[in-house]
């Protein structure tokens, strides 16, 4: 049993993903964040012209060499974390192909942000609450190293098992389509499968960006939600 916890809580030879599987999840992840942006800024314009945007940043990313942007933005950011990739391609699959999402999509956009489970909400503040967690270690301040864990098979045991409660609790069934409800299951999957972007389950479950995006949602539900007790 002590061998076997001893293996589990192992820190020292950590499983890391091949060269080339980095190097395509730091193009794939940018070219996917470019999409969204792109097809974000470009709103107004027709749904063809949208796509073609989203079309020609996403290729763009995924050209070798400096003249790419995944280049400069991999040297600034690294990659992004497989959280914030899922999200970006679901919300890109949403806004540039619509068909058929109209009925999981509700008109009312405020009333249904109102509406969204405590326990979505509450994995949402458990995240930010992570986030603020990672940067006290980044400084040394908290008593353990709580990013080197991240490399032990135990935390990410954990941490989906932490995020397949919404599920069990019958919660996650109730809006099977959210998006809130599968990125982070899915998202520790996948690398459970391939170990991208670093060999770290912090890595794969965080980033910078989405963190301080996780901010602004919070706060968000909670606003909406105070507007809707009042």
């Amino acid at each position: 049993m002590n061998a076997w916890l001893q293996r589990m809580l192992a820190q020292d030879a950590p499983s890391l993903p091949l060269a080339w599987a980095m190097q395509l999840d730091l193009s794939l992840g940018w070219a996917l964040v470019l999409a969204l942006l792109g097809s974000t800024l470009a709103w107004r314009l027709p749904l063809p012209q949208r796509r073609l945007v989203a079309l020609v940043l996403a290729v763009w990313a995924l050209l070798p060499g400096p003249l790419s942007p995944d280049y400069w933005l991999g040297l600034a950011f690294h990659a992004p974390s497989l959280t914030a990739m899922l999200l970006c391609a679901g919300l890109v699959q949403r806004l540039l192909f619509p068909a058929g999402l109209r009925r999981s999509w509700p008109r009312d956009g405020a009333s249904a942000a109102a509406r969204l489970p405590a326990g979505s909400l509450g994995l949402l503040a458990v995240g930010v609450l992570l986030g603020y967690a990672l940067l006290l270690d980044t400084f040394a301040l908290l008593p353990l190293s709580l990013y080197a864990w991240g490399f032990s098979p135990l935390a990410l045991l954990l941490l989906l098992a932490l995020f397949l409660l919404p599920w069990v609790a019958g919660a996650a069934r109730e809006r099977p389509h959210a998006l809130s409800h599968w990125l982070a299951p899915l998202a520790l999957l996948l690398f459970a499968a391939t170990r991208l972007p670093t060999g770290n389950v912090w890595d794969a479950l965080l980033d910078p960006w989405l963190w301080l995006l996780m901010h602004g949602l919070l706060l968000r539900q909670l606003w909406r939600r105070w507007q809707v007790g009042r």
